[in-house]
């Protein structure tokens, strides 16, 4: 096992110090990102999370197979997840501070820690339907990681998923695995675009109603991402015609 690195009350991670430049300030960003997540859970405490990062990627899936049991669940594209309660990822330790692929590191942890407590506090306590592409949306859109893609870079990501996305799949049919990013689509992309959309219209408040409400996610996925290209691609003035879905 990795040495640790932090150990406080809401977190220990244990990690290489190959990866020290990915962990420099994850202890005081994650207590900032738990604080926003009881805040959208409504709730005033969550548990102890352990985090492993792993700086060798065979490490990392024979350690996540370990504890499943079993040798065949991760994706091949797979770098984070979460087993039994844990954050588990693999981070290449030569990735280069300021890269888009670095940022998105950096929230890696945060962006897993999402997952669990969307899990524990909504789909296990109230066991409502989980769809795949409102918890992975979500999970990027709270944890900072496409911040720049959200914002100020808004307008060329919109226009690289929608010229990138040659077959639009059913967003409420998809789970992960071979069929969640395929080259005719980008399953993160997609949800990424489609929980904007949600967040955008709705506002915060109505948008925390729908996370606990899996006929509301249900209904608001039948069609959005065709919404989606439409409502943005007149707000930033791309042709909605060239493509025939």
């Amino acid at each position: 096992m990795n040495k640790i690195q932090f150990d406080n009350k809401d977190f220990v991670l244990y990690a290489p110090d190959s990866l020290k430049h990915i962990f420099k300030n994850l202890e005081s960003t994650l207590k900032e990102t738990k604080e926003l997540y009881k805040r959208i859970f409504d709730v005033s405490d969550f548990r102890k999370v352990e985090i492993h990062y792993f700086d060798n990627k065979e490490s990392f899936r024979n350690y996540v197979y370990e504890l499943r049991g079993e040798k065949e669940s991760l994706p091949e594209y797979a770098v984070g997840t979460g087993a039994d309660g844990m954050i588990i990822a693999y981070i290449n330790p030569s990735i280069k501070e300021g890269t888009p692929i670095f940022r998105k590191r950096k929230c890696l942890a945060a962006h897993e820690l999402f997952h669990i407590m969307y899990h524990e506090l909504i789909i296990f306590k109230t066991r409502q339907e989980h769809f795949t592409w409102f918890d992975e949306g979500c999970a990027q859109f709270f944890s900072g990681e496409k911040d720049y893609e959200l914002n100020e870079g808004f307008e060329e990501w919109f226009s690289k998923v929608k010229e990138e996305t040659k077959v639009i799949p059913k967003l409420n049919n998809l789970s992960h695995g071979e069929k969640f990013k395929t080259d005719d689509y980008n399953g993160y992309d997609l949800s990424l675009l489609a929980v904007k959309n949600l967040y955008d219209r709705l506002g915060y408040e109505c948008f925390k109603r729908i996370m606990t409400n899996s006929s509301s996610i249900l209904r608001n996925g039948e069609g959005i991402i065709e919404e989606s290209f439409l409502f943005y691609g007149i707000i930033y003035g791309k042709d909605n015609k060239t493509r025939k879905w």
